[in-house]
């Protein structure tokens, strides 16, 4: 009679789970230093463009001034579309504030990409997924955004500048017109992240379509209080800017619930 086979010992460790996240076995000091490094990252891209960005001051500088030089002479005051500082150490100032928000813009992609490689593994397989075209649409909202108020800008400055007539001439300090142009940029590059921040709570079943549908009244009304706080001069023709595209946008977060609506499979 033939002897019984043996069992085989058991290996020392075990079998991970289907769909087990490597990151759980990541101890907090771990998580740490993955943060550390993805903030040395953005902080390095961070001083190259701030570098670069400092050395390239004048072109960046002359591109910000071209709204205000578009307007006709009779509305830039005896200094044209030159800028005035009333303090020795204004112009440095100027430079480093232009150099650090156009250093933040430009190294977005690079940051925003870290964050996501920094909280990615800790999402479901569909939401990695959403991940990728969420942070690309992300910037791309965010660079429509700032062109757009940028293109507005002649338009703007005619309005407000015109609003004191004959009497009233323009003396504008550096600081004040680069922050007001600079503040408006950010401005509508950041609010037009709104409808991206609609689809994302449709998305995760927080707010529905038939919701949105209903409250087109309150979303029109809310886009114009949007405006008029978010503006850094509250005027109708800015607010408007605002609004308007923010309420259009609002119309096509409907259109692309709807449709995918239309595509889900009925049970």
């Amino acid at each position: 009679m033939a002897a019984p086979a043996r069992r085989r010992p058991r290996l020392p460790f075990r079998k991970r789970a289907t769909g087990a996240r490597p990151e759980a076995s990541m101890t907090m000091m771990e998580h740490l230093g993955e943060l550390r490094t993805r903030l040395i990252v953005s902080a390095a891209a961070f001083a190259v463009a701030s570098a670069v960005t400092f050395f390239l001051f004048q072109p960046i500088a002359s591109f910000l001034l071209r709204p205000l030089c578009s307007l006709p002479k009779s509305q830039l005051g005896p200094q044209g579309c030159k800028l005035v500082v009333t303090g020795v150490l204004e112009p440095f100032l100027v430079r480093f504030k232009v150099t650090a928000v156009v250093a933040m813009v430009v190294t977005s992609p690079v940051w925003l990409y870290e964050l996501w490689a920094f909280i990615s593994p800790g999402l479901r397989s569909n939401e990695k997924r959403l991940a990728g075209p969420f942070v690309g649409s992300s910037i791309a909202l965010f660079g429509f955004g700032a062109v757009f108020a940028y293109l507005t800008l002649p338009f703007g400055l005619r309005f407000l500048l015109g609003l004191g007539g004959n009497d009233l001439v323009p003396f504008l300090k550096a600081d004040s017109y680069l922050n007001f142009v600079l503040l408006l940029i950010v401005a509508f590059g950041i609010t037009f992240e709104l409808p991206l921040l609609l689809m994302f709570l449709s998305l995760a079943g927080i707010v529905s379509l038939e919701q949105l549908v209903n409250h087109r009244k309150a979303a029109f009304v809310a886009a114009f209080v949007i405006g008029a706080v978010v503006t850094p001069t509250q005027d109708p023709y800015t607010m408007s800017a605002m609004a308007i595209p923010l309420y259009v946008f609002y119309e096509g977060v409907v259109l692309i619930l709807r449709i995918r609506e239309r595509r889900r499979p009925r049970l």
